[in-house]
Order: C-alpha cells, then structure tokens, then sequence
C-alpha cells in the first residue's frame, strides 16, 4: 500500500475526527470566555486545561491508544533514533532561534512573567505533542497516508487555537514545518523540546498578543497543576497496568 497516499478509512479515524472536533468545540467555546472575571478565568481553565490539554492530551491518548497499541510508540516516541533526533532538534532550535534574534532582540526577555507563559507554554506543548502530533497525525496517516497526515495534522493543529490565538495561516504552516521535520526520524523527540519549544515560545511571547495572557502567576500555579494531574494519572495508570500483569 503506497506509504504517501492512501484511503483505509476506519472506525478509528472516525474517533480521530470526533476527537478533534471535540478538541475545536472546546477552542471556540473559549471565545464566549474571554473577559478576566471570576466566571471566564475558571471556565478557561476548566475547557482549555481541565478537558482539553489533561483530558484530551493525557486520559483520552493514555487510554484510547494504550488499548489500541500498548505504548507510547504509536505516538512518535519510538525510543529509536532518540540521539540523532535530539541532535536534530537541537540544531534546528539554535538555528531558528539565531534567525529571530537576527530581526528582533527583544528586552526584558527573561523577566519572571515571561518565565510564567514560558512554563504554561511547554506544559500545553505536552498536549500537541502527544494529542495533535502522535495520536491525530498517526491516525490519519494510516488511513491516508503520510502526505494528507502531514496536511491535515497541520490544519487541525492551526485550529486548535481557535478560541485563544486565531492566526489560522500563520499556524497552519508552522503546522507543516512541524509535521513534516518530524518524518525526517519519525520520533517526536526531532521536533520536542527544543525544536518546537524555542518557536511557540517566540511566537506566543514576543510575537502574539496571545501571550499577554498568560504572563502572570495565575498560568504558572495552572501549569503546575496540569503537570501534576498530568504526572498523577501516568503514575496511577502504569500501576493499575502492572496489578492486571500479575
């Protein structure tokens, strides 16, 4: 079967798509939320943290593809390539990070509200990576191969951030450049840390006013409890794994 492109859809690319239709209702739903009330602070916190970056990113992959496949290297994490692709990553960070600073050297860049988004930033990069780039791209792969994978994951990923940061061209290309550097080891790790974390962070806190948002301690107690819930619900799953082995 051509590897390129393909047609096999199945009933798991019908969970793929209402996955992600889920995950954009829960975007555009944002958009009535947008004020800084009491009201629309938690109702942002409960749709875009609670439901879709843990429930989305963590319980839906965690059980869906864990019944399905068994492990993480259904989403990109295959654990071979991992030096050359962290290699990779590193340069191509260093090297898109010497072209922004050659257009723009912003002030004040490592002021303790910028390190709050920065930590709410990489926290929510757990939930691209692992809903957006491992889950939606390998699904869609195996039903149409990895050229509409590659267009669609990109498209789905621009989205997304309909509800906070609706830059949908912008997006959608930085989208493919993510996706398809990816296929160059076909692990994450090309694209995540660095990679990935050196562009969201420019584009949401130097270039976005997205970002403005997010520059406070509220984000940053919000991201430690995502990656708290995060970590809590891998620690008790792996231990309810390992009780049904025995």
């Amino acid at each position: 079967m051509n590897r390129f492109v393909r047609f096999n859809f199945t009933k798991d690319t019908a969970v793929a798509f209402g996955a992600s239709a889920v995950m954009i209702f829960l975007s555009l739903i944002m958009l009535l939320f947008g004020g800084d009330s009491l009201i629309d602070k938690a109702m942002s916190f409960i749709l875009r943290d609670l439901l879709m970056i843990f429930g989305l990113g963590i319980v839906f992959v965690s059980l869906y593809v864990g019944k399905k496949a068994g492990s993480l290297k259904a989403l990109g994490f295959t654990g071979q390539k991992n030096a050359l692709s962290l290699l990779i990553d590193f340069l191509l960070a260093a090297g898109l990070l010497a072209m922004f600073l050659k257009d723009e050297k912003p002030a004040g860049i490592l002021e303790i509200k910028n390190l709050y988004a920065a930590t709410y930033i990489l926290v929510a990069g757990i939930f691209e990576m692992t809903f957006i780039y491992g889950y939606l791209r390998a699904s869609f792969e195996k039903a149409f191969g990895i050229i509409p994978a590659i267009l669609l994951t990109a498209a789905f990923y621009s989205f997304h951030h309909a509800g906070f940061q609706p830059e949908f061209l912008h997006l959608f290309f930085v989208g493919l450049m993510y996706c398809s550097v990816y296929y160059i080891t076909q692990n994450l790790l090309i694209i995540f840390p660095f990679f990935w974390g050196v562009g969201a962070l420019w584009d949401v806190i130097v270039s976005s006013e997205a970002g403005e948002e997010i520059k406070n301690l509220e984000s940053f107690i919000i991201a430690l409890i995502i990656l708290v819930l995060s970590v809590g619900w891998i620690f008790i799953s792996k231990k309810r794994l390992s009780g049904q082995a025995r």
